[in-house]
């Protein structure tokens, strides 16, 4: 992997500050408003991009650093809210597929008939799932398996433009797209990823489950990145 050049992504600053604080021979970008650093991470070309929160940004910021600075791979990384009560703050999420949750079709009512999101169905873009690089899928659940401490699970990742709170409609989202986990950015990158052929995958550390009534820990983004600060120090190994 020393050869190739590695896109890292965050969309708040506690998701991408450790990084940019740790990356060598480190120049800024500015490019339509949206943030990137370029360096060295170890013997690793790396770039750091700040989406921003959504899934528009992270579709913009993903094919701007494509069309920019060419990466070999692309790693969505972040904090996530866990969407089983089985997973708790600080497990990881490594993403075999992605799903968009918040695409949907609703009957038609008239008026004075109220609305009932339970009713509502996965539109087409609801239904389509990206899938992640299985290389690198591989790759990081060995390392994280041997060098961190809470549970690592491989799954899908849920992502869409709603902070969901309520017990009974996560439930619900569950049981329509078996997912493991929300996010806002992921499904941008990787159907921006798909799109142009690039190896992508994305990695969340829990911050908080409202099933199990667990609060949200921003803190634990911090604990993911010098997880892939280790990743680079120790982990060389070639990807094709």
């Amino acid at each position: 992997m020393k050869d190739k050049t590695i896109l890292i992504q965050g969309a708040m600053d506690i998701e991408v500050e450790y990084l940019i604080r740790n990356l060598e021979k480190k120049e800024k970008h500015t490019i339509a408003g949206y943030e990137f650093y370029t360096g060295y991470m170890h013997t690793s070309k790396v770039i750091i991009s700040k989406t921003l929160v959504g899934i528009v940004n992270a579709t913009t910021t993903t094919t701007i650093a494509i069309l920019t600075f060419h990466p070999d791979i692309v790693i969505n990384q972040g904090i996530a809210g866990a969407h089983k009560s089985n997973i708790h703050i600080g497990d990881i999420i490594i993403g075999e597929k992605c799903c968009n949750i918040n695409a949907f079709s609703m009957p038609t009512k008239e008026e004075g008939h109220s609305s009932n999101p339970f009713e509502w169905e996965p539109n087409k873009r609801g239904e389509e799932i990206q899938n992640g690089n299985e290389t690198l899928i591989n790759i990081f659940k060995d390392f994280f398996e041997s060098n961190y401490e809470n549970t690592i699970y491989t799954g899908t990742l849920g992502s869409g433009d709603v902070f969901n709170r309520e017990y009974d409609r996560i439930m619900w989202l569950q049981n329509q797209f078996h997912h493991l986990s929300e996010d806002m950015e992921s499904i941008g990158t990787y159907s921006v990823c798909n799109q142009f052929e690039i190896p992508c995958v994305g990695i969340r550390i829990i911050s908080n489950n409202e099933l199990t009534n667990e609060k949200l820990d921003k803190e634990q983004a911090i604990n993911l990145q010098k997880l892939f600060i280790n990743f680079f120090k120790t982990k060389l190994f070639d990807f094709s």
